[in-house]
């Protein structure tokens, strides 16, 4: 079967003779399925009435109109980032910087408290804090993050962006940091990240994390691994420590597994 979309020598449109491959025709219903849910996305986010579910079946041509704005939006952001670039290159250069933070290492590094202030209500508190002291010096002392973790730390709060390699090192120090210091995006993006790579043989760690830094999404990750790992987990020599320091999670783990045993 010549597909008209596909073939070779199917490049025109012969009705009423035209057929389409299997693929080509999965494709065209993935692509109205998309649209389709891109507008209802559109409709919710515009707080529109929700009851008026979106029941039109538009053809191809209404989804290649979609992915045009998908596409713009996606252009849109991009030009977003390269301007920011610019407040990271400042950063990176220390141009103008205004405050000096001190890591555990004892390194320092230069920022600007305006962008540090106006994405953490706790960087904010501190600063001011700092200003009525009488022996006023400029540094501030960040006791709980080696001088990379802060690097990326501050670099998220310039242009809300962190390399994956990097948050491979140190996504679980920048969730406890995010925690701390009240920045909900980036434990958003730490706890989706950390979420990816729970497995039986870290998941009890990762429950500590989780519920230390109040991470709901990323503790229900960990007891659905649990769940589905019990027998390498739950008669563990790790877990028996565990229990012995988190008797409360122990008993979260109990109750989960006789509910997902009574199922």
């Amino acid at each position: 079967m010549d597909c008209c979309l596909c073939s070779s020598s199917g490049n025109s449109y012969r009705p009423p003779r035209n057929v389409i491959c299997i693929t080509c025709f999965e494709g065209a219903r993935s692509l109205l399925d998309l649209a389709r849910q891109l507008e209802q996305d559109w409709r919710d986010d515009a707080d529109l009435d929700k009851s008026k579910a979106l029941v039109t079946r538009q053809g191809l041509g209404y989804a290649f109109k979609q992915m045009k704005v998908l596409e713009r939006v996606e252009e849109e952001a991009s030009e977003k980032l390269e301007f920011l670039e610019s407040l990271v290159q400042a950063f990176r250069d220390g141009m103008h910087a205004d405050v000096e933070l001190v890591t555990n290492d004892g390194l320092s590094i230069q920022a600007h408290r305006v962008v540090m202030a106006t994405k953490s209500p706790v960087f904010k508190a501190m600063f001011e804090a700092d200003r009525m002291k009488k022996a006023h010096t400029g540094a501030i002392h960040i006791q709980e993050l080696s001088h990379d973790q802060l690097k990326f730390l501050l670099e998220f709060l310039y242009c809300a962006e962190i390399p994956d390699e990097k948050m491979a090192q140190h996504a679980h120090a920048l969730l406890v940091a995010a925690d701390k210091y009240d920045i909900p995006v980036l434990s958003k993006v730490c706890e989706a990240y950390i979420a990816t790579t729970v497995c039986p043989s870290n998941v009890l760690e990762i429950l500590e994390l989780a519920t230390l830094c109040s991470a709901s999404s990323l503790k229900d990750t960990a007891i659905s691994v649990i769940l589905k790992s019990y027998d390498d987990v739950v008669f563990s020599k790790e877990y028996e420590d565990f229990a012995m320091k988190n008797a409360l999670l122990a008993v979260e783990i109990t109750k989960a597994l006789v509910r997902d045993l009574k199922k």
